[in-house]
């Protein structure tokens, strides 16, 4: 991996519009909606970008005002949204969050079938952009999207290992998108080899009917893959990364505001680690980082590195002084 190389990891996938009431509206009687953006790749980009690190993403984006907002959006978090492609006469993902609490649980959805990212091909992308790139970090969602996205992921995972960037996968299963039997032989020759693979404990199970520990799965998946690193996520249990040693972090408590793109920044913690050659620090990074985002609206990681390095701490961070 070659730390001298201008952009530190590169991401691939879908930025979509994200629409939500006011309050806890239900969206059959919503009057005004909250519109920001979200994206399980941008949302690690920009996670990353908030520690410091040259983050960059590739997507496809219409060509009128809701393509605009995307990329300025996402650019405006310190992330490098040069290689985005433009589509003309194409549309933006959009989806919609009905927040709720218990006993109603919250609800996604999504209107985002025949986007532009969802055409995205890879004869439209420039693969010499990984030529400076060090780490390429994908995720099992733009997979899902078409069957051009899956190639456009085949083809960035070739070109990757050819040009010497380490690879990243998070399998993020959304049933919304797919079948487990559609998901899991899209996946099975795409996660062969990679340098980090990343799944929630419930999606190994619907995909690879593996046992319900986490040090068993992390260890069939590391020897089914050839992987040399699985991370795997087990909710209020924390998360352990199996690399020939099991490592484990636990999880902190949390009130939740918003849920959404707190697996997207574990991902980031745990790459922030990963790419300095320390696991045990990118587990810790990654459950502060994913508690964290628990109190922060919206998809995208609005915090600093201190305020992670202050919770891993067990520090109060004093916001006025």
């Amino acid at each position: 991996m070659n730390e001298s190389r201008p952009t530190d990891v590169l991401t691939l996938g879908e930025t979509m519009v994200r629409l939500v009431p006011r309050g806890f509206t239900r969206l059959e009687e919503a009057q005004e909606l909250e519109c920001r953006t979200g994206g399980s790749e941008s949302n690690v980009a920009v996670a990353l970008a908030r520690l410091g690190l040259r983050a960059a993403g590739i997507s496809k984006l219409p060509a009128n005002p809701l393509g605009v907002m995307i990329e300025r959006r996402i650019r405006s978090f310190g992330v490098d949204t040069s290689h985005v492609l433009w589509e003309e006469g194409g549309r933006a993902g959009v989806y919609f969050i009905e927040p709720a609490a218990p006993p109603r649980p919250a609800r996604v959805l999504y209107d985002r079938a025949h986007s532009s990212a969802s055409r995205m091909s890879p004869a439209e992308i420039d693969w010499s952009v990984l030529d400076s790139v060090r780490h390429l970090h994908l995720t099992g969602i733009t997979v899902a999207l078409s069957d051009s996205c899956r190639a456009t992921v085949a083809r960035a995972l070739s070109e990757a290992r050819a040009r010497g960037c380490s690879t990243s996968f998070d399998v993020n299963y959304r049933a919304r998108l797919w079948s487990i039997e559609a998901a899991s032989q899209a996946l099975e020759p795409l996660l062969a080899g990679v340098d980090l693979l990343i799944t929630p404990l419930a999606d190994a199970q619907l995909l690879w009917g593996l046992p319900a520990d986490g040090e068993t799965a992390a260890a069939a998946l590391r020897e089914r893959f050839e992987v040399k690193v699985v991370a795997v996520t087990l909710g209020a249990e924390g998360a352990l990364c199996h690399d020939g040693q099991v490592r484990s972090a636990a999880s902190f408590p949390v009130s939740v505001v918003d849920r959404v793109g707190a697996g997207d920044a574990f991902d980031a913690g745990l790459l922030f680690g990963f790419l300095s050659g320390d696991l045990d620090r990118g587990l810790a990074y990654g459950m502060a980082m994913a508690a964290l985002k628990h109190s922060i609206p919206g998809d995208e990681f609005v915090a600093t590195r201190e305020e992670v390095e202050s919770l891993l701490a067990g520090a109060s961070l004093e916001i006025y002084r």
